[in-house]
């Protein structure tokens, strides 16, 4: 910091006009929209909002624009830039991909161990998508400065919005000192901040629990407001368990899986309980088994013969969170191959999966031979070479290779967590395993690792591998809330 100096200017609605840095740098904001003012060069940054709040933003640098993509977490932490191609974009030398600890200081995206030793970004926002004063290792959030450092506001909140929480009354912390839970768009007011799997575990739960609440009062007789009132408790039950679930889950932690299994499931059943007045027991899930408090029985998937075809479904499901609980601790990235050298849409694509830190390919099961050459699967298909085509792609019987090129820079990508010592098996086996375009191929393999590793997918076609996966870990998780499958 040293002989830096930061001036701001704000308005009568308490947000910052102005900004003028030692430096030389003069910034105006408007909303979402800033210009700032460096020597002779002038840089308009537009932010585009959507129903998650900024989504993008259009940069003009002495009247040449782009635009760009934000990426950013359930907390609107931007954590990467990706240019118009979808591709990540580079700025100074680096890849624009960023880290934080809870608190919002920046953490090294590749180690989160390591601090961010980069002195310069493309976007100044990051941490909940607020403005980082990195000269000073500061945080704007508009209506006060923050010190990540610290977790503390440099100036004390001017209300105290929740009076009956004695945290409230430290008026300089951030978020009732649960920054994994709230965030403080103004920097007056706090909100939670959901993660996305919470949200869908309320939906799914109070859709299921409505349904159990209309059962519940038809076996009551109830009828007109008598219904509607029992439908209603049910889907409050249920939303508030799905709530429970999704909470324990998107926090992480040991066991994280099957305990969001365990909480989600008892605090349902003990709310239909009471709705039923006692005629639905109360009982508790495990994930691959469930423990039914008023019959004392103990119902698994290692009753597979007993079980309805739900219930195959639910505990099936549910031992997949346990697994994933188990077994998964490497970090990787799953990539999906989209684009030709060329330039040109790749329509049959490569399903590659390489570990983070050793950068080992996991799985990347292909031909292992000289006809592909370095157009890749292209050369083979729509007759580009003579004898090419679809036909022979898919049917070809060739020699296999766990170690295919995978063309990071030609792909999409989606972080993954999984155990690579069950890789490292697969890739045993996968080698006895010859190659044939149809059905032993990039994306089966892919796909049966993760499954290997208690994470559903569909291992169809490489974009529907990426897709499922990236639903899975953005939050749509039906292993979680397996339990409403259960009679039990």
């Amino acid at each position: 910091m040293g002989s830096n100096e930061l001036n701001i200017v704000y308005g009568i609605d308490k947000q910052r006009r102005k900004s003028v840095f030692s430096g030389g740098l003069t910034r105006y904001y408007f909303n979402n929209y800033e210009e700032d003012y460096s020597g002779n060069n002038v840089k308009k940054v537009h932010y585009i909002t959507g129903g998650n709040g900024i989504t993008a933003m259009y940069i003009e640098t002495n009247g040449v624009g782009q635009l760009y993509h934000l990426i950013t977490d359930y907390q609107g932490s931007l954590i990467a830039i990706a240019n118009k191609d979808g591709e990540i974009a580079s700025f100074d030398g680096s890849e624009q991909k960023f880290a934080y600890d809870p608190w919002g200081n920046r953490r090294n995206p590749n180690d989160w161990k390591l601090i961010d030793t980069r002195t310069k970004w493309l976007s100044d926002r990051g941490y909940a998508m607020h403005e980082h004063l990195d000269g000073f290792t500061l945080i704007n959030m508009n209506g006060r400065v923050y010190d990540p450092m610290l977790a503390q506001f440099l100036s004390p909140d001017p209300y105290i919005q929740s009076p009956d929480n004695w945290l409230n009354y430290n008026r300089y912390t951030y978020c009732l000192n649960n920054p994994m839970l709230y965030t403080d768009p103004s920097g007056e007011f706090f909100g939670a901040a959901l993660p996305l799997m919470v949200k869908i575990g309320i939906g799914i739960g109070a859709a299921v629990g409505g349904y159990t609440g209309y059962k519940i009062g038809e076996a009551n007789g109830a009828s007109g407001l008598g219904m509607a009132a029992y439908m209603l408790g049910g889907a409050a039950i249920g939303g508030f368990s799905g709530y429970v679930g999704g909470t324990v889950a998107a926090g992480g932690g040991i066991m994280a899986n099957t305990g969001a299994i365990m909480a989600g499931s008892y605090t349902n059943s003990m709310g239909m309980a009471m709705l039923s007045g006692g005629d639905m027991p109360p009982s508790i899930s495990f994930g691959a088994g469930s423990f039914n408090f008023g019959t004392g029985e103990f119902r698994s998937i290692f009753d597979w013969k007993d079980l309805s075809t739900m219930e195959k479904i639910g505990y099936g499901l549910g031992a997949l969170a346990n697994l994933n609980d188990l077994i998964n601790q490497t970090s990787a990235t799953l990539y999906t191959q989209e684009r030709y050298p060329d330039g040109s849409k790749d329509i049959i694509s490569h399903s590659g999966i390489v570990d983070d830190a050793s950068t080992d390919k996991l799985m990347s099961f292909g031909p292992n031979d000289s006809k592909i050459g370095a157009g890749g699967f292209k050369d083979q298909v729509g007759g580009l070479k003579p004898g090419g085509g679809y036909k022979k792609f898919g049917l070809a019987i060739r020699k296999s290779t766990t170690g295919y090129d995978v063309p990071v820079s030609l792909s999409k990508f989606q972080s993954v967590v999984v155990n690579k010592h069950l890789f490292s098996g697969l890739r045993g086996i996968s080698k006895i395993i010859p190659y044939q375009g149809a059905t032993t191929n990039c994306v089966n393999m892919s796909s049966i690792g993760f499954w290997l590793n208690g994470i559903p997918n569909i291992g169809i076609h490489p974009y529907l591998l990426h897709y499922s996966t990236a639903a899975y870990y953005g939050g749509f998780r039906p292993d979680i809330f397996s339990y409403y499958l259960n009679n039990n």
